[in-house]
């Protein structure tokens, strides 16, 4: 399987597109790990016969996985930018918390 937009011998110079997607890595390595699975997975299965209806299944599982892996990373840096913010604007703000068995809010 070839690129033929991109030939064995053409430089590796990073377009700028190709710069900001390197950085939105850089920024989620979580995510940059599981598309290079995903590429090596799909390259793996193409090159031991798996055919495309095969192929094109695994394809979309991983990236629902992938999917998946963006969405709770995304809610977990949203609430916490959202706590911070919370905390900015209004320092006296205290973090809910449960009681302990004696009726004591535990400190933070």
């Amino acid at each position: 399987m070839t690129d033929s937009t991109t030939p064995k011998n053409d430089s590796l110079e990073a377009t700028p597109e190709e710069k900001k997607i390197l950085r939105q890595l850089r920024e989620n390595p979580i995510m940059g790990m599981q598309i290079k699975t995903i590429m090596q997975k799909f390259k793996n299965e193409i090159a031991n016969g798996m055919n495309a209806n095969e192929a094109e299944a695994s394809l979309i599982e991983s990236l629902q996985e992938l999917g998946k892996s963006m969405m709770s990373q995304w809610a977990e840096n949203t609430q916490q930018d959202t706590l911070n913010l919370a905390k900015e604007e209004m320092p006296s703000l205290q973090k809910h918390t449960k009681k302990n068995s004696s009726g004591i809010a535990p400190s933070d």
